[in-house]
């Protein structure tokens, strides 16, 4: 019968540590700074920060606080941040090679530019000459009209339709002038910071 008792002894002894070789211990630390330990975690505690212990005592895993939907939020918007820093950069080095393959030094910098705003104000000038013409006519041909009706004559279709297409003509020159207005600040701009960008790239200048 001892035997028999020392194996059941045994046996539950066997049981007993495997149950407690299992159960687990945690440890945290509530709002007012207080460490607490317990073989589990109140529910107010399971997204905060708290520690898993082995039965020595030894942390076999760290449970970090969940975050809020400001942290997160503060994430995707470094993430984003990132990327778009990323983009411009991209679109730097872009630039850059462009220039680099694009101009020999900088005295060709300054002569492509003062060769396109030369012929951007050439068309200006020309528009301006063709817009002060059709001015001119405009006036004729309002003069034609005013003419007929003051002698009570019906001014005709075909005056009617030239005095309707002379002023589409000067609306469009009048559009065109300011475009191309635009189109010279845009080329100041452009070889600006072409140039900028050569010597950045080369270090110096010519």
């Amino acid at each position: 019968m001892s035997k028999i008792l020392i194996i059941i002894t045994f046996i539950f002894g066997c049981m007993s540590s495997d149950v407690f070789a299992k159960k687990k211990l945690y440890k945290w630390v509530d709002d007012k700074g207080q460490v607490h330990y317990s073989d589990q975690v109140p529910p107010d505690q399971i997204k905060k920060k708290h520690e898993e212990l082995n039965e020595q005592g030894v942390v076999v895993e760290k449970v970090a606080n969940a975050r809020t939907k400001e942290e997160i939020q503060a994430e995707k918007d470094i993430k984003l941040a990132q990327i778009e820093a990323d983009k411009l950069a991209a679109f730097k080095q872009k630039q850059r090679d462009i220039v680099i393959k694009s101009y020999t030094n900088e005295k060709e910098i300054n002569r492509l530019k003062n060769e396109r705003l030369a012929a951007l104000e050439r068309n200006i000038e020309l528009a301006r000459q063709s817009l002060d013409f059709q001015k001119n006519s405009k006036e004729q041909l309002l003069s034609m009209a005013a003419d007929n009706e003051r002698n009570g004559i019906e001014v005709s279709k075909a005056l009617k339709s030239r005095i309707r297409t002379i002023k589409e003509k000067i609306d469009y020159q009048i559009k065109f002038i300011v475009t191309k207005e635009g189109e010279i600040e845009k080329v100041k701009d452009k070889f600006l910071n072409d140039l900028k960008i050569y010597r950045e790239a080369v270090g110096g200048n010519d």
